[in-house]
């Protein structure tokens, strides 16, 4: 590899990475800028009424798109039981140089857990160029159960668009990962693992939006005791891809994802 283009790239590298931490260190003031009264553990209360920040799970990312915009996710936990609770999610568009919010969006009871838990959020900022050379940004939410004995988790991707100064979900809850397994513990059982990956086609669909594809592999075993030993004893792999189109507000799952996730 050229010796110029080796040091451009670390330099990318290095640039990112400052960038990242500066949004980690920024974020509790943004957190503060959004709602006040957070820094100071004050009582907060909207129109739905109280909550508080989890700063914990919250999380920010320069948008490479536009850097001038740094994006912000952070959960508004309405309640929290032992083993259930609500959540709102709440995404923001911050104007990183003025430090003012530029958009927001509250997302009701988009985070609940009741046995399955948020365990990530995270920034999907691939090119998503839905509608002519406008850009889409994605959040992935995982989320995982605590049963050793039939472990699930999944990751689900939602797009969402900058249009006059307002954000707008393009496409929530896309299954994009998803595992579960049902086994004793020790060997036997079986499991199941798909991944998919969102293609944007060259179609233009309803109001100008690029019809998508999502392409899925599903790997799944049956695992047994063979002489002592744990081993693989059936596995087969499964491709198959659905479409995704654009309706009137929002793109649809189709009924597949609906009535059998993944």
């Amino acid at each position: 590899m050229n010796k110029r283009l080796i040091i451009a790239l670390g330099g990318l590298l290095l640039a990112s990475l400052a960038q990242a931490d500066d949004c980690r260190q920024q974020l509790p003031s943004w957190i503060e800028i959004a709602h006040p009264g957070h820094t100071a553990s004050q009582v907060l209360e909207d129109e739905r009424g109280r909550y508080r920040v989890d700063a914990e799970q919250s999380i920010c990312k320069v948008w490479p798109a536009r850097p001038e915009l740094t994006l912000i996710a952070m959960p508004l936990v309405r309640a929290e039981h032992d083993s259930h609770g609500e959540a709102d999610l709440e995404v923001l568009l911050l104007d990183s140089a003025r430090q003012h919010v530029v958009a927001r969006l509250v997302e009701p009871n988009r985070l609940d857990w009741d046995a399955i838990y948020v365990t990530r959020l995270a920034f999907d900022t691939a090119p998503y160029r839905l509608r002519g050379d406008d850009l889409a940004f994605g959040v992935r939410i995982s989320r995982e159960n605590s049963s050793r004995a039939n472990p699930f988790s999944e990751t689900q991707l939602h797009l969402y668009e900058l249009a006059a100064q307002r954000l707008r979900l393009l496409l929530g809850e896309l299954p994009v990962a998803l595992s579960w397994g049902e086994w004793d513990t020790n060997c036997t059982g079986e499991f199941s693992e798909t991944k998919g990956v969102v293609i944007i086609t060259e179609r233009i669909g309803n109001q100008g939006y690029r019809d998508l594809r999502l392409k899925d592999t599903r790997v799944e075993r049956r695992m047994a005791l063979v002489d002592g030993q744990c081993q693989t004893i059936e596995e087969s792999t499964h491709r198959y891809q659905l479409p995704i189109e654009y309706d009137e507000e929002r793109y649809l799952l189709p009924i597949e994802l609906v009535s059998d996730p993944l």
